[in-house]
């Protein structure tokens, strides 16, 4: 291994021990991994304020805005992750844009499925079709352009407590993580004296956040809920699946400025653009570089194939080329930056039916599964996104940054993009109707990378699906 893809992985392992490791305070998620932007997509404060205004505007210019930008986040964080170059467990997700959208597999599972029938009771009934109104609701808006009234799903309030309460544990978990990580590993002294004198406040932290998430997010109220409509429709899915059909067809929605489809995505918090809080600084030193690089992480580990070195972007299509733009020195490298995670909500969207045994594709259609279950595994729907991970002001200090400075300048008047990793360093990302720049400054032995950008995904894996139980007997 060279010591730049030393370093990187390093690194990388370290982003990943933060976000989806943890202890006895700030639990682990066993069921969840990184999938990683290759490089990642930069995204402006106005780029997101339609989760904290909703898609209607004062006027119909401010709507038309509040929508695109809605649209373009929606297609950006719904393709299916990929995985490429495997070898064994040890496999790297890559998030390309390039596959399937989640809505397209969602889609043809709802309109291919057949689900099984059996008679329920009427409080039985009644009393899905009471909590499914408490999980999403609909609300009727004007179309901007047609002036028509349409209906648009979206989380219910218990649901969107639900989720802002898990979304403050996360970022608590998140800030306790790297703290507790960055003791744990030496990364600097200061690092170790703050957590020796500190941990009982930042677990503190972590408590309250999880009593806050009990008490006043509805956790165990939603998960109790989630337990009775699956374990009732084992029996019987019609009703469940004419629902979500519903939601689903009122949750298309059309981009004006585009004229294309989307299903609206948002997440949670929805202000954590416009507010320094929730974000948690992240540092690495060349010093860590062992440390960190003996842990093994299924988003990071694997064999050869994909250069963790310097890359470049290149087209409009989204092809990428290999590149040598120089070495970054291991011995006195440095990286920071801010760092956090929000939620994804898809109100159009079940996994609690992807999960469920209760269907099946139709026979002789020749579907593949979603997921055949195995490690890694293949499908349509292998995993999906759950979590989007942002980053801001990333600051890189080495001897050697200097070597690719012009190289760097020159693939951007070339109207190429430079990342390092999943690191955009500079170029643009263009979307249907408008292209979002990353700029970077470099002073001396220091590259400064301006505004904020999406790196990675927490992905679910998805188990074997469909997988029908063998007592149904009876499919419509």
């Amino acid at each position: 291994m060279s010591d730049d893809v030393k370093l990187l992985t390093a690194l990388l392992n370290k982003v990943d021990s933060i976000l989806t490791g943890g202890d006895d305070v700030a639990r682990p998620s066993p069921d969840s991994f990184l999938s990683w932007c290759l490089p990642g997509l930069p995204f402006q404060a106005a780029d997101l304020q339609f989760a904290v205004k909703g898609i209607t505007g004062k006027d119909g210019d401010e709507t038309r805005t509040l929508v695109r930008t809605a649209a373009e986040f929606s297609r950006a964080v719904n393709y299916v992750p990929t995985v490429k170059n495997n070898t064994d467990e040890k496999h790297r997700h890559i998030y390309d844009q390039m596959g399937k959208s989640l809505w397209t597999v969602y889609d043809d599972v709802l309109k291919l499925s057949e689900v099984a029938s059996s008679a329920l009771t009427e409080e039985q009934k009644q009393k899905i079709k009471k909590f499914r109104s408490l999980m999403t609701v609909t609300k009727t808006v004007k179309d901007i352009v047609t002036d028509e009234k349409k209906q648009l799903v979206e989380d219910g309030p218990m649901i969107k407590a639900y989720k802002g309460k898990k979304a403050a544990y996360d970022e608590a978990s998140l800030a306790y993580n790297s703290k507790r990580l960055a003791a744990l590993n030496g990364d600097d002294k200061a690092s170790v004296q703050d957590f020796t004198l500190n941990a009982d406040t930042y677990r503190g932290k972590v408590r309250a956040a999880m009593d806050d998430w009990t008490t006043n997010g509805y956790k165990d109220d939603v998960e109790k809920i989630n337990a009775f409509i699956h374990q009732i429709s084992q029996k019987d899915l019609t009703l469940l699946k004419a629902d979500l059909q519903d939601a689903f067809k009122i949750g298309k929605m059309t981009d004006p400025t585009s004229g294309g489809e989307f299903y609206l995505t948002s997440f949670y918090p929805g202000n954590f653009v416009n507010d320094d809080k929730g974000w948690t600084k992240f540092t690495f030193f060349a010093a860590n570089t062992d440390s960190y690089s003996k842990q093994t992480h299924s988003s990071t580990s694997g064999g050869g194939g994909f250069n963790f070195g310097l890359w470049r972007v290149g087209g409009s299509g989204g092809s990428t080329k290999d590149t040598s733009l120089g070495s970054l020195d291991a011995s006195d490298f440095y990286m920071e930056f801010s760092i956090t995670q929000v939620s994804l909500s898809r109100p159009w969207f079940s996994p609690e039916f992807l999960l469920n045994t209760a269907w099946r594709f139709k026979e002789k259609l020749g579907q593949d599964a979603l997921s055949d279950g195995n490690v890694p595994a293949k499908g349509q729907l292998t995993s999906y996104p759950t979590t989007a991970i942002f980053i801001k002001d990333v600051k890189i200090k080495s001897s050697s940054v200097h070597n690719f400075a012009e190289t760097i300048s020159s693939s951007l008047t070339a109207g190429a993009s430079v990342g390092w990793g999943p690191f955009r360093i500079s170029g643009s990302h263009s979307d249907s109707s408008t292209a979002t720049t990353t700029r970077n400054n470099i002073v001396g032995d220091t590259l400064t990378i301006e505004g904020m950008q999406l790196l990675a995904f927490k992905s679910f894996p998805m188990p074997k699906s469909p997988n029908p139980s063998p007592d149904i007997t009876r499919w419509v």
